[in-house]
């Protein structure tokens, strides 16, 4: 069983009891450190990519020993000018020892295999316009009676006078032909 975690920018091939040199981390030594960015995990035959099958994955260590880096000697310059600059760089490191590598809980391997199995009914069944006419019915339907269920009695208008309703009527077609207008 192995896995590819990734940490400091760079990415680490695993295996259990494995030492390896990552970028410097803000542990001390003897302390442990869990990597929850898991890219993949090969456990027995089957290899695990899948970001919702990689959700609960992850790799513990112990922080070992902090260290440095080998020299590295960069040169500045700019031509016609006389101006150079040597210069050295020593990169800070951890070494770390793989403890353990946790795919993460069966049940989760469970709810990602349910959600393969509807992804694929959903490519079985291809989209014509009859069945997005009856997706937007069935959704307006819906809307529909939940707004219904949320008008209350105390909501509904006062009641007005016969003379008072014919006028608003009148007013409510004025405004109606108007807009057909433009």
């Amino acid at each position: 069983m192995y896995a590819v975690i990734k940490t400091g920018g760079k990415q680490y091939r695993v295996v259990e009891d494995q030492e390896i040199v990552i970028e410097s981390l803000d542990k001390k030594p003897g302390e442990k450190v869990i990597f929850e960015q898991v890219l993949l995990v090969k456990k027995d035959d089957k290899v695990i990519v899948r970001p919702a099958e990689l959700k609960g994955a992850k790799v513990e260590g112990v922080v070992i020993e902090h260290l440095r880096g080998e020299k590295i000697e960069g040169f500045k310059y700019k031509p016609k000018k006389r101006y150079r600059r040597r210069f050295g760089h020593r990169q800070d490191l951890t070494r770390v020892k793989i403890v353990g590598i946790s795919v993460g809980s069966e049940k989760k391997e469970e709810k990602a295999k349910k959600v393969e199995k509807k992804a694929a009914v959903k490519k079985a069944t291809p989209r014509t316009k009859e069945t997005t006419k009856e997706v937007v019915k069935e959704k307006k339907v819906t809307i529909k009676s939940a707004e219904k269920a949320s008008v209350k009695k105390s909501d509904k208008p006062e009641k007005t006078k016969p003379k008072q309703q014919k006028e608003k009527a009148t007013k409510a077609s004025k405004k109606s032909s108007t807009k057909k207008a433009k």
